[in-house]
């Protein structure tokens, strides 16, 4: 029997992630196992650090140039796995609990898509553990030994408990990412829309709570070099002048505008950015009665989210939530149309460095592979798949909302509250 057009949407868009990051994976076992506990050599490093006493901001892992970027209180967490042995065991362990949270984050998302009346099988199931832990978008984070998946799971938990009227533990839950990677406080924008000041009065409270933490435990000054050498200087903003080079890995509009206009001063793309994204979130957010339209809002604030700031293309697992329940709940149409050929196109994840190497994989003579890359590298230079994805997904939202019936569905505004 042939299934539902919603389910095949789900299976062709989400299959299609979960498919090439496979044969990521592979890539990475195969031809760059160095990669392999790239971030956690980094949390390894810096845990070491805090146990000696020393700067660990300073520290980089032996054969590496990268730096610890999160807040002081958060190296505490990596400091019990750098006393079980060397960063293989910690990398390890890190690992089994990405897959729990991964697990627990599906079942969450399953039983969330069954309560809006949708039926997902067990073969739906696993498929969206499949995405959630190694689709083409969070499989780096796997191999890098990254934390993603543990904020993609709080942050989505956050999302459903907001939408089940769990309002204190979604603050508690969003506050979490929002945190560690600070772009995620975006999110506070949805929060107030939905004047959902539980929400907010949890989130605020959880993250001073946890600033107090680091500044007892490591004292002002290391606070000062998180502020000034280390969340300051990750606004990255002359990586932007002139125009963003095609192999950066960035989703953000500010690319776009740094090459369309490369003489103006970086900090205008970001103004740019916002004049951007408002009009599309104020018409989305207009007359948001339904559920699906809420959660076309919910969708289309993350995605301006990552294309406001200079979000690695990695960071678009935090989009789980909402576009696995629209993938199950928008009805057909237009807009759906270009909301499954958005996520469709966003699963090519790779910024121009990667065309060279794919090109090498195909029957290509050496002058043909060069002509296909420069022939590419404007396209890439303007922007990355994952932005091209984006912005037909938010072209999918508006369409969605000038065909939706205006009467509101027989669903109630809010999700029914379970046990999860």
């Amino acid at each position: 029997m042939p299934l539902p057009s919603n389910r095949r949407h789900v299976w062709l868009a989400l299959g299609s992630a979960v498919l090439l990051g496979l044969c990521l994976g592979g890539y990475y076992v195969l031809a760059w196992p160095v990669k392999f506990g790239l971030n956690y050599r980094v949390y390894d490093a810096a845990a070491r650090a805090a146990i000696a006493g020393t700067d660990f901001y300073a520290v980089t892992p032996p054969n590496s140039r990268f730096h610890y970027l999160y807040p002081p209180v958060t190296v505490l967490a990596f400091v019990p796995l750098a006393r079980l042995g060397d960063w293989p065991v910690g990398y390890a362990v890190l690992t089994l609990h990405t897959v729990v949270a991964s697990g627990w984050l599906t079942l969450l998302l399953a039983r969330y898509v069954e309560s809006l009346g949708y039926r997902v099988p067990r073969s739906d199931r696993l498929l969206l553990g499949a995405y959630v832990l190694v689709s083409v978008h969070a499989v780096p984070s796997l191999a890098y030994g990254q934390i993603n998946h543990l904020l993609v799971a709080a942050f989505g938990a956050g999302l459903v408990w907001l939408e089940r009227d769990r309002e204190w533990l979604a603050g508690v839950a969003l506050a979490l990412p929002a945190f560690v990677k600070v772009f995620p406080a975006a999110v506070g924008l949805w929060l107030l829309y939905r004047r959902a000041w539980r929400t907010i009065a949890a989130a605020v409270a959880t993250a001073s709570a946890l600033t107090a933490a680091g500044l007892a435990a490591f004292g002002p000054g290391t606070y000062r070099t998180y502020v000034f050498d280390v969340l300051l200087a990750r606004r990255d903003t002359q990586a932007f002048v002139g125009g963003l080079d095609p192999g950066v890995s960035y989703v953000t509009l500010r690319r776009p505008l740094s090459v369309l206009f490369p003489a103006v001063d970086p900090t205008w793309y970001a103004v740019g950015a916002a004049v951007l994204l408002a009009p599309v979130l104020a018409a989305l957010y207009w007359r948001a009665c339904t559920v699906t339209d809420r959660l076309v809002a919910l969708y289309a604030t993350l995605v301006a989210m990552l294309l406001f700031f200079p979000s690695l293309l990695l960071y678009y697992v935090f989009l789980t939530v909402p576009l696995v329940v629209l993938l199950y709940d928008l009805p057909q149409g237009w807009g759906r149309r270009l909301f499954v050929g958005g996520t469709l196109l966003a699963t090519l994840s790779l910024s121009f460095n990667a065309v060279p190497r794919l090109l090498s994989l195909l029957p290509l003579t050496p002058e043909t592979a060069t002509q296909v890359a420069a022939a590419l590298r404007p396209v890439f230079a303007l922007g990355t798949p994952v932005l091209y994805g984006c912005l037909l997904s938010l072209i999918g939202c508006l369409v969605y909302r000038v065909e939706r019936d205006p009467v509101p569905d027989a669903r109630e505004t809010a999700a029914p509250e379970t046990s999860d």
